[in-house]
């Protein structure tokens, strides 16, 4: 099993500046009692995005499937893409095939090895073009482990728009895929059901082996 979630702490998200903050209270005189208080972004850490993100009127995370996360994952292996630079659409097919191939229902995860890479510059994107092949094998779930996935300056987020449109959810700043040795995995994420959400952090747990 490999956890590829990033630990919610109360220090500033390296990426977007979503910082949770924890309080712990002791009640004195009762012994060791700690009430904790959480306070955070939705966005915060490892998360997961529902459509109401960019569709007005689109479900929420208490809405989400909870059958969208859990199933076979396809590992598509972008670590050595150029930073910036759009990832095409025989770039794609090909490291499909390099994972086993996509198939219908299947979970797609993108590894860009963003944490190891030089921070401050625009992460890897897949193209609209090289997206909407991916999302016409049928998905049912994208996770990468970058801040986002949107094509670079295009405020009409397209990326987005796209998996949204097909109900497809999005998980965001996902962690150690490095550690996967293989291109399909088992996978099992929930989000809290979070009614009226746009996001909300999730814990996302990989599993290999027989």
């Amino acid at each position: 099993m490999v956890d590829l979630s990033r630990p919610l702490a109360p220090l500033e998200h390296p990426w977007v500046g979503y910082q949770p903050r924890i309080e712990s209270i002791a009640r004195d005189g009762q012994g060791w009692y700690v009430v904790s208080q959480l306070g955070l972004a939705g966005h915060a850490g490892t998360h997961v995005e529902a459509p109401l993100h960019a569709v007005e009127g689109g479900t929420d995370v208490g809405g989400l499937p909870v059958e969208a996360f859990f199933g076979e994952t396809a590992v598509l292996d972008f670590s050595a893409a150029p930073m910036a630079t759009p990832i095409a659409v025989a770039a794609m097919q090909e490291a499909g095939a390099r994972a086993g191939g996509v198939r219908q229902g299947d979970i797609v995860f993108f590894r860009f090895d963003w944490d190891r890479r030089p921070g401050g510059l625009y992460p890897p994107y897949p193209s609209n073009e090289a997206l909407a092949w991916l999302v016409d094998q049928g998905i049912k779930l994208l996770g990468i482990d970058s801040p986002g996935l949107e094509v670079e300056g295009d405020r009409r987020l397209p990326n987005h728009r796209l998996l949204f449109g097909r109900g497809i959810p999005l998980i965001e700043s996902l962690v150690n895929l490095e550690l996967l040795r293989s291109g399909r995995v088992w996978v099992f994420a929930q989000p809290l059901p979070a009614q009226g959400a746009d996001a909300v952090p999730l814990r996302v747990l990989a599993f290999e082996g027989e």
